[in-house]
């Protein structure tokens, strides 16, 4: 009932507009036919471009996030190698400190050591000069009983009174 209505108003708009059926279909066709080739020819290889663009857009990021993690990962291994030697740092000033003071004493004791020998080396040396001296006194002092004996007794003293004299002399220091 609708159709025949339709058609008759199908038809009095397409001749109102000044549509021929015959034109209307070749038209579509060429556009069907154009829609192709630009399908085919020309949105084809557009979309193949838009999809490597995706590809590696993609890849970019891939490569962006491994570059992030591998960053992370050094700066990690940065810093643990900054407290490693910070650490190895420390323990060789704490070293170098126990080697110096370990030093320091060793130096000191020697010094207190060489101090000690110079001491009693010179306490030695005073000793035997002392020695010496009295010695040379006693000499000198039995040659000064000899000399006055001789001149008291008024007779030339031989070596042998001499050595008698000092050994009696010597006796009664």
């Amino acid at each position: 009932m609708f159709t025949p209505i339709l058609a008759a108003d199908f038809q009095q708009l397409f001749d109102k507009f000044g549509l021929h059926t015959e034109a209307f279909i070749a038209h579509c066709i060429a556009f069907a036919i154009i829609a192709t080739v630009v399908a085919v020819f020309g949105l084809k290889p557009i979309l193949q471009q838009l999809e490597e663009r995706r590809r590696r857009i993609i890849e970019g990021e891939e490569m962006h996030a491994r570059s992030q993690k591998e960053l992370a990962e050094v700066k990690a291994t940065g810093e643990q190698i900054l407290a490693e030697a910070h650490a190895t740092g420390k323990q060789e000033v704490e070293h170098a400190r126990a080697t110096a003071a370990r030093l320091q004493a060793e130096l000191t004791d020697k010094a207190s050591a060489e101090a000690r020998t110079i001491l009693e080396n010179a306490k030695l040396q005073a000793e035997m000069d002392t020695q010496r001296e009295k010695d040379a006194l006693k000499d000198e002092f039995a040659r000064l009983v000899a000399q006055a004996t001789a001149k008291v007794t008024g007779k030339v003293l031989s070596d042998e009174d001499h050595r008698t004299i000092n050994a009696e002399a010597i006796r009664n220091l």
